[in-house]
């Protein structure tokens, strides 16, 4: 991944460069601008105005099911489901869709088990619910694992951010770094919770119509589906979703699961609902949107594999180079910039995620009420974390925890999942010391474990 902040390998990077050249890099630059552009502008017409911390993180808990559904793709849905997916796809076939096959079995889980349980506790963060039960210490203690765990994953998203920035204008890091650190707090503090819900809203309807125009080329120029299949390499079963061994796969899929489910922010938007009905029918409509565009990355993915054999090695940049070479300029452009409002989304729901964890198990409680000023220090909540984040990027540390990224996700369901079942199915006041203590040490052992395993 740390490549990609190069761009492309040699070969490729000199290919497209003279690719887009050839067609109008100056129509490519302007037309990518200009659909940001428009994209932030759209988010901030439909924004509403907040006037205190609560506005900021769950929306005054008024979200329709639809606008619970925008937030939790608005986050879920980024470059994984879309770039991850292709890549994926090209490298070992349809095992691909465990990603949006998972997140979206989750979100069935959630709209079945846990919405209608958590939008009943009128809480903000998921650490709180856990502190009700367990005590204000293992709140602490939960908030914290679960913030260090999405904390990784912004870092992953900064990456990806900047080497779209560097692919399209060849900036500097240090340039792109800086973009991406404004545009992902423009899409934070401008709108909170409801700013997070229409960014989802854009990018799901803008992913959706790529995925099926890029689809259909694949599908014509590659002759139809069954003859993309015929020239795909014999060594490696594409068509297996299985490849990696149904080990591995099923406990990628549990860790998606348990993953997805015990995430602030996704947990953050069943808290917003407006009622336990619209959260409910949020996460039901989240589920059934989702593993489609999974299908249509896979797609994608299997095409290139069959008439792109140079792409191997270099397969991250397997969407950005259907773009390129199959689309006008213009379009290829705007599609790009359709792929960084995805991944600033995905990174801006995270960065309030941490901020809500930050302020409501932390920083709120320094006061006996909510402070006048509690969206004032939400917002720099969020700067903080959004420039500790680009921090730890320029530091260096970014191959490192790009390599720990999927640990993260294990990790937070080992911190939340098991105490948010036990809450959820039992139905207890109150619980023993041995099971908190149990809760305690279950990410120290899944660490542990996922070390030496």
């Amino acid at each position: 991944m740390c490549q990609i902040l190069h761009a492309v390998s040699l070969d490729l990077k000199d290919s497209v460069a003279l690719r887009i050249i050839g067609l109008g890099q100056l129509t490519y630059a302007v037309v990518f601008v200009g659909a940001f552009v428009l994209f932030g502008a759209l988010v901030l017409k439909n924004q509403k105005r907040m006037v205190s911390g609560s506005d900021f993180s769950v929306a005054g808990r008024s979200l329709s099911t639809t606008q619970v559904s925008w937030v939790i793709i608005g986050t879920l849905v980024g470059g994984v489901s879309t770039i991850g997916t292709v890549q994926s796809a090209y490298d070992h076939g349809i095992s691909a869709w465990i990603f949006t096959l998972g997140s979206g079995i989750s979100c069935f889980i959630l709209g079945c088990f846990f919405a209608a349980a958590l939008r009943r506790e009128q809480v903000t963060t998921v650490s709180e619910l856990l502190g009700k039960y367990f005590g204000t210490k293992f709140q602490y203690y939960c908030s914290m694992l679960n913030s260090c765990g999405m904390f990784i994953h912004i870092i992953a998203q900064y990456l990806a951010a900047m080497a779209i920035l560097t692919s399209v204008f060849h900036f500097p890091l240090p340039i792109s770094l800086l973009i991406t650190m404004v545009l992902m707090g423009f899409f934070v503090i401008s709108g909170g919770i409801s700013g997070a819900g229409m960014v989802g809203k854009i990018k799901f309807f803008l992913l959706y119509a790529i995925m099926i125009v890029c689809t259909v080329i694949a599908l014509v120029k590659g002759q139809g589906l069954s003859n993309i299949l015929s020239q795909l390499p014999k060594d490696t079963n594409f068509l297996n979703f299985f490849s990696n061994g149904f080990g591995p796969t099923a406990i990628d899929i549990v860790s998606m699961v348990t993953g997805v489910l015990s995430t602030q922010i996704y947990l953050q938007a069943i808290f917003s609902a407006k009622t336990i009905k619209d959260a409910r029918n949020g996460a039901f409509l989240t589920a059934i949107v989702i593993p489609p565009i999974g299908i249509l990355g896979i797609i994608v993915g299997l095409f290139l594999r069959a008439n792109c054999p140079e792409l191997e090695g270099q397969s991250a940049q397997a969407l950005p180079f259907f773009f390129q070479y199959t689309l006008p300029p213009a379009m290829a452009a705007f599609c790009s910039a359709v792929l960084l409002l995805a991944v600033l989304g995905t990174g801006a729901g995270l960065v309030l995620g941490v901020t809500t964890n930050i302020y409501m198990d932390g920083i709120r409680h320094l006061f006996k009420k909510e402070p006048a000023n509690s969206l004032a220090i939400v917002r720099l909540c969020t700067l903080v974390v959004l420039v500790l984040s680009g921090g730890v990027v320029m530091a260096g540390f970014s191959t490192t925890i790009l390599h720990w990224s999927y640990l993260s996700m294990g990790f937070r369901g080992a911190a939340v999942f098991v105490g948010l079942c036990i809450v959820v199915f039992t139905k207890r006041q109150t619980y023993s010391a041995m099971i908190r203590g149990v809760l305690y040490v279950l990410p120290i052992c899944y660490f542990i474990l996922a070390i030496f395993l």
